[in-house]
């Protein structure tokens, strides 16, 4: 089958999802998502025992899962998988077969990060899923612990996404874009979103962290110091950012010339 036969987007995607899928790194970041769960898990244990009690239990989801996710989890795995979309074409000295065959590199650029966004979500989802299920096992005939798993499950894909697209486009720029990646995640994100006023607008985290339903006068790193937006404006924000970053990592990787070289 050739490209002409199928869309090419579609082609690249199936390509480099399967192959993303047997990848080394994603089998470690598998391991990655599944600590949170290992800790809820134990969490449960010891309230099983009479070590803590069920309100321990829900706080320490609330209070430290939630940031171990949002705060942690989901930019590393956007930032890894963001920014190989083109760096690991450099380093493994395929970027010329990719932009020479008969396919716009727009297609390309899509296709390949459709194909990480899928592979970062699943290992999100998964591993989010089954840290909530532990963490609300007695509430699960609750309609409204499933209301709050759709909110945190698609803020979750909001904030994947609009990571994601910022790292590749950060990607598609530079191609040492790991410690650039770093510092925005764990410098820039981690501080200004503490400032008051208008300055926390200024990261993602901030309208991520604007639609989780954090109880007003609780005392956790998602809320300190927080003055939330309404969740209509958070989610539009974060689509039209996502968008942005897609376009201006298209437009860069369209139009750069990349030197295939170790100084490069």
């Amino acid at each position: 089958m050739t490209m002409k036969d199928n869309h090419p987007i579609r082609i690249l995607f199936g390509s480099f999802f399967s192959s993303g899928l047997r990848a080394k790194r994603t089998r470690v970041f598998m391991l990655l998502a599944m600590v949170p769960v290992l800790l809820m898990l134990a969490a449960r244990v010891m309230q099983g025992v009479g070590t803590v009690s069920a309100g321990d239990v829900a706080g320490f989801f609330s209070h430290f899962m939630l940031s171990l996710y949002f705060q942690l989890l989901i930019p590393v795995l956007a930032l890894f998988f963001g920014s190989s979309i083109v760096n690991d074409e450099l380093d493994n000295k395929t970027l010329v077969y990719l932009t020479t065959v008969p396919v716009r590199r727009r297609s390309v650029l899509l296709g390949k990060y459709l194909a990480a966004l899928l592979l970062a979500a699943l290992l999100i989802i998964a591993g989010f899923l089954l840290c909530f299920l532990a963490a609300s096992l007695t509430r699960l005939g609750d309609a409204a612990v499933w209301e709050e798993l759709g909110l945190f499950l698609g803020t979750s894909l909001l904030a994947l996404s609009c990571y994601s697209a910022l790292f590749t486009a950060l990607g598609a720029f530079m191609k040492k874009s790991i410690l650039s990646g770093l510092f925005f995640v764990f410098g820039w994100e981690s501080v200004v979103q503490y400032f008051p006023g208008v300055t926390q607008k200024f990261t993602i985290v901030h309208w991520v962290k604007s639609l989780l339903p954090i109880p007003p006068g609780q005392n956790s790193f998602l809320s300190f110091q927080l003055q939330p937006s309404p969740a209509l404006e958070s989610v539009l924000v974060l689509l039209a950012a996502s968008l942005l970053f897609l376009y201006l990592a298209i437009f860069i990787f369209e139009r750069k010339e990349y030197i295939l070289s170790d100084n490069a």
